[in-house]
């Protein structure tokens, strides 16, 4: 069973765990961005960036087919350690650069699995928190998840040509090492065994992506338009951060916003958390010209990383898939990530001034005059559409895997059979009779239903059910075959003493052979 009251600290462990390869891919794609990944076998600045293009159209072509096939596949724990392995296991290959024609083939092996194999880890990752723990602790895990992947990436940076053993030949075996380490300690923990259920929020997770997107272009404006300001009076400012030259420190506002956003959306629901990182957008844009205007450079980047941070922890991997249908999670969560993919190139083209096919992506010279007052703008279009988003707090509920072979038409069938148009009006009024006194009797709620329930489908016509079974059914509530075909074998082996789970299977599996010849008859 799910943990409804209790922190699922078991359950957060094991999938935490997996926070170690996520940080090793992390490792592997900053080390592509900033040049340095493969510099011990001498490839250059721009075979670098090569290798992430490359990287990034794996990642555009992984991305749909990761989400299609976590959709189809229900076992996600194979697919997520699988896709956590291959990475790790390249990276641990990478001892073999004494081979001769290793340093052609092997950059592109190991960029283009990073980066297919994260898209279809975290999706299936994050498809699979959503089965085992539940809306009120889910946040807190995937927040803590992030942060341990945050602190293990720097760790990383920090272990950089650093040799522990005499195997350890360059920059990218340890972390790889570590990697696979935290994966076999996950997988000793048995997830297989953790319970799941198919856990879903009506409503539409579009709703939050148009003011997301208006958060992210506030965001980008803001960055350009303060990286600019403060590159004018200064011709050697590279960035915010080499300016303030806080190193690793940084991180800990970083970090703790993460962990915030994870706690705030558990406690106070993903809308209002939502909300609380619209209006730290708001105060940024509006107050950051005056911080970097004054000098206050320390503050303004710690309250950069404080606004990044909590959009990573909520806007990452909560809110896509928890609203919507539960058959199409996966391939939902694919189709949002296009668009952060798209968002983080347009970002590091501009931050980089990269070149493509000739064209210099760089900001446009109007920018630094009406770039602050459009983030602005932005923040506030972001903060009037956050009315009509879906609450989640509250509202997130267990849908049954039924099998019941029933189509469409089915269905139909079945309603026009025993449902006729006069018998809405009375189930109607039977509801408002029930919501106005819902201190009924057994005699009340009898005189309500009347005997026609029992007459149309009686469970003794069901194969297995003689005169004993049949009491127990009645005593457990079931009164007619309808009732048993939307049943589950489980459940209905928990409320019959004595009635196991196989013959559970078969006597549900007759009850809707009853329901489905009834249905012909009556055609």
């Amino acid at each position: 069973m799910l943990e409804y009251r209790d922190f699922p600290f078991k359950t957060m462990v094991i999938y935490v765990l997996l926070a170690f390869p996520f940080a090793f891919s992390i490792y592997v794609i900053t080390g592509l961005l900033t040049g340095s990944l493969f510099s011990y076998i001498a490839i250059t600045p721009f075979q670098h960036a090569n290798l992430l293009g490359y990287g990034a159209l794996t990642a555009t072509i992984a991305l749909p087919l990761s989400g299609l096939l976590v959709d189809r596949v229900r076992k996600h724990n194979l697919l997520m350690y699988i896709a956590a392995l291959i990475p790790s296991f390249v990276g641990i290959l990478s001892v073999l650069d004494i081979i001769p024609g290793y340093g052609n083939i092997y950059p592109m092996l190991l960029a283009t699995s990073t980066f297919g194999c994260l898209t279809l880890m975290l999706i299936s990752w994050s498809v699979r928190i959503n089965q085992s723990v539940v809306l009120r602790f889910r946040g807190r895990t995937v927040s803590i998840f992030l942060a341990i992947a945050i602190i293990v990436y720097n760790i990383f940076e920090s272990l950089r040509g650093f040799l522990l053993f005499p195997i350890v030949l360059n920059t990218i075996t340890l972390p790889a090492f570590i990697a696979l380490i935290a994966i076999l300690l996950s997988a000793s923990f048995r997830p297989w065994k953790v319970a799941r259920a198919s856990l879903t929020i009506a409503g539409s997770s579009f709703r939050y992506f148009i003011p997301m997107t208006l958060i992210l272009g506030a965001h980008l404006l803001w960055y350009t338009v303060t990286k600019l300001e403060l590159g004018l009076p200064d011709p050697m400012f590279i960035s915010l951060r080499q300016a303030a030259s806080y190193g690793y420190l940084e991180m800990v506002p970083f970090v703790v916003s993460i962990l915030l956003a994870g706690v705030m959306s558990d406690r106070l629901g993903r809308k209002t958390a939502f909300r609380f990182v619209i209006l730290l957008m708001g105060l940024l844009t509006i107050f950051g010209s005056s911080l970097y205007e004054l000098g206050y450079l320390d503050f303004l980047l710690f309250s950069e990383r404080i606004v990044e941070g909590y959009l990573l922890g909520l806007c990452l991997l909560l809110i896509w898939p928890e609203l919507g249908s539960v058959k199409t999670k996966g391939f939902r969560l694919s189709i949002y990530w296009f668009f952060f993919l798209g968002y983080m190139t347009l970002f590091w083209a501009l931050d980089f001034n990269v070149v493509v096919f000739g064209v210099t992506f760089s900001a446009p010279s109007l920018l630094p005059t009406i770039g602050g007052q459009v983030a602005i703008l932005l923040s506030l279009g972001a903060l009037y559409l956050t009315g009509p988003l879906p609450t989640t707090l509250g509202r997130e509920i267990e849908m049954e895997d039924l099998d019941l072979d029933f189509d469409e038409r089915q269905v139909k069938k079945t309603v026009d059979a025993f449902v006729r148009a006069d018998d809405f009006a009375s189930i109607k009024s039977q509801i408002d009779i029930i919501d106005a006194s819902t201190d009924l009797s057994d005699s009340e709620m009898d005189a309500i239903l009347g005997e026609e329930l029992k007459d149309m489908l009686p469970l003794r016509r069901v194969d297995g059910i003689g005169a004993s079974l049949e009491k127990k059914l009645n005593a457990a509530g079931y009164e007619s075959a309808a009732q048993l075909a939307g049943e589950s074998a489980q459940r209905l082996a928990q409320k019959i003493d004595g009635l196991t789970i196989d013959r559970a299977e078969k006597i549900l599996k007759n009850a809707r052979k009853v329901v489905k010849k009834t249905v012909k008859k009556k055609k």
